[in-house]
This record gives structure tokens, C-alpha cells and sequence, in this order.
């Protein structure tokens, strides 16, 4: 009985202490968002966490541990955000759903996350501490990223125009988005939707109504 109550401390106490970390990286990027990166500050962070700095320094002993976690955590989130919300359009799906698709991507880029990850990558440029946080997690998102796509999209990940697509649209709508924060309405999204819509419906014709989704999966999966 005691070592039992004594893991069920253990538990709590381990729960505590993660729902304490999260909330700091939360923090962490709301402080971002809404003062930049460059006027962020640890104490800034713990305030709005509502955590002292002794529990701020506990989970992060220097400010380069904290802000490699939360870029972490920013990347966690925005993929979490886009495999749910990509899963949720395709649900029931014979065949990927394109149009939809496009428009949950899009709503996703035009978010406080996006532009906190904008933001940070451009910082990057001139902070070298910054740089090499952000540099291989750019490059864990991307793989991550593809995965995602290959598994929500695996109809459309058989068509030999998927890693051309991917790029197109990724760098197309990111790059959107990105002159949204500054351009705002100037920016023609709805003629550039619809033309993305069109070009990835013809590229996609050698998979699309030929290669069901389910069937798609036992292939990418044997």
C-alpha cells in the first residue's frame, strides 16, 4: 500500500511539474506573439506563466534552454494544430479532398503561430544564439511536416507529382501568409487559392479517382 501511494505521488508531482513546463513555453510563445521576440523577456515569460523565476529557472536553467523549448513546443503545436485539422477535413474520404485540404492549410498559417515562427526565422538571421536553435528544428519540422502529409494524403502521396506539390503549395501559402502580416488585404489570396486548387487537381490526375485513400494506406504501408 505505501509503495503505492508513493507512486501515485510520484505521478502527481510529475504532473505538476510538465503542466508547470507547458505552461512556461505557452507563455513563452502568447509573449512572442503579442511583444516580439526581441522584447521578450524571462521575467516577462514567468508573468505571464504565473510562475516564479525559481520554478522558471528549475525547468530552465538558462534562456537558451528555454527559448530552444519553446521553438520546440511552437513546431509540436503547429503540427498537432495541422494533422488535426487536416484529419478532421479528410474523415470518411474516398479520395483526398483537395479543395478542403487547401483551405484547412491556409487556415492554419493565418494564426499567432505562424507568425511567431516568421518571426523567429527572420530574428534568426542576425542572432547567432537564435540561429542555432532554429536551424535543426527547421529541419525536424520539414521531415516531420512530410510525414504527416504522406500519411493524411496517401492517395496523393503515390502520384509522382507530390514532392513538387508539396513544395509549391507549401512555399506558396507560407510566403502568403508571411506578406499577409505586413500587406494585409493587398494580398490576392482567393485568385491564388483558386489557381493552387486548380493546378494541384491537374497534377494529381494520375492518382486522383484512380487510387483510393484506404487502399493507398495498405500500400504505403506494406
Amino acid at each position: 500500500m505505501e509503495a503505492s501511494t508513493e507512486h501515485a505521488e510520484k505521478t502527481w508531482q510529475q504532473t505538476k511539474s510538465e503542466n508547470t513546463r507547458t505552461a512556461i513555453l505557452d507563455a513563452a510563445v502568447d509573449c512572442f506573439y503579442k511583444l516580439g521576440y526581441a522584447n521578450t523577456t524571462t521575467e516577462s515569460i514567468a508573468r505571464r506563466a504565473g510562475v516564479s523565476r525559481g520554478a522558471m529557472l528549475h525547468h530552465f536553467p538558462t534562456r537558451f534552454d528555454l527559448i530552444k523549448a519553446a521553438v520546440e513546443h511552437l513546431n509540436e503545436r503547429r503540427l498537432a494544430a495541422f494533422a488535426e485539422e487536416e484529419s478532421r477535413v479528410q474523415k470518411g474520404a474516398e479520395h483526398s479532398r483537395i479543395e478542403e485540404g487547401i483551405d484547412a492549410y491556409w487556415r492554419q498559417l493565418n494564426t499567432p503561430e505562424f507568425v511567431v515562427f516568421q518571426e523567429l526565422k527572420v530574428a534568426a538571421r542576425t542572432d547567432k544564439e537564435l540561429e542555432k536553435v532554429i536551424a535543426p528544428v527547421l529541419k525536424s519540422f520539414d521531415r516531420a511536416w512530410y510525414e504527416a502529409v504522406t500519411q493524411i494524403f496517401p492517395d496523393l502521396a503515390l502520384s509522382e507529382a507530390f514532392s513538387r506539390t508539396n513544395y509549391l503549395t507549401q512555399y506558396l501559402l507560407e510566403g502568403m501568409a508571411a506578406a499577409k502580416t505586413i500587406d494585409g488585404p493587398k494580398v490576392p489570396e482567393k485568385k491564388m487559392l483558386a489557381w493552387l486548387k486548380r493546378e494541384l487537381r491537374r497534377s494529381y490526375q494520375d492518382v486522383l479517382g484512380t487510387v483510393k485513400r484506404p487502399d493507398a494506406d495498405v500500400s504505403s504501408g506494406g
